[in-house]
């Protein structure tokens, strides 16, 4: 799978990613969406977000004439997923986060769950850091091109099945149940591998080797 340009990026509080890795993903046309600290990312990076939106109670608020959203702090959902809300809403339907992982495990616990929750929605969500990729399948072949990666397939929400063609760990049909670990750490053997989603919801995670 070869990551394009996104059309929204979500900035998010967790563990700051690296500015190459960023810019590899976002354009001057990537509608850029700041939640709550992740306006200090932003900064660091030399981009101005198109919108601000968080609570503010674990960074303060910024003084700015950008677009923000302030939320209430007693609410139910994440500053993340509300951020991710406000992007489906406007159209968008291909979309990055970053400062997903890292921090706080249950936030990141949480962000996974939205890759899962949107991809059910018809929406792509990925999450990006220095050392992973991850993202949901659900009903659908995905062509990986060469990559000196772990790549970890893991069945989510319930049982899911799946072909794995050209990995050095093939899979034929095969059913994982949740809450299994059989697809962790595989590998690809050819310039191209396939993951194929035929029932169910599946979590891929491309990890670096090193």
């Amino acid at each position: 799978m070869e990551m394009n340009v996104f059309d929204c990026a979500v900035f998010a509080a967790g563990t700051r990613v690296s500015k190459s890795v960023v810019k590899k993903y976002i354009s001057e046309n990537t509608f850029l969406i700041a939640a709550d600290a992740g306006y200090k990312a932003c900064d660091s990076y030399g981009i101005t977000p198109n919108l601000l939106v968080g609570d503010y109670d674990s960074a303060e608020m910024p003084q700015t004439d950008i677009e923000l959203i302030k939320l209430n702090p007693v609410k139910d959902e994440t500053d993340s997923a509300y951020a991710l809300e406000l992007a489906i809403a406007r159209g968008y339907k291909n979309i990055v986060m970053f400062g997903a992982t890292g921090g706080r495990l249950d936030h990141t616990f949480a962000n996974l769950e939205l890759c899962a929750s949107l991809k059910k929605r018809g929406i792509s969500l990925t999450l990006i850091d220095d050392h992973h990729t991850v993202f949901a399948v659900r009903n659908e072949r995905i062509t990986l091109k060469a990559q000196n990666k772990y790549i970890s397939i893991f069945p989510f929400g319930g049982p899911c099945t799946l072909t794995l063609v050209d990995f050095d760990y093939p899979l034929d049909h095969r059913t994982l149940q949740a809450f299994c670990g059989l697809g962790v750490s595989n590998e690809m053997h050819k310039e191209t591998a396939e993951i194929i989603a035929e029932a169910g919801m599946a979590l891929v995670i491309i990890a670096d080797k090193d």
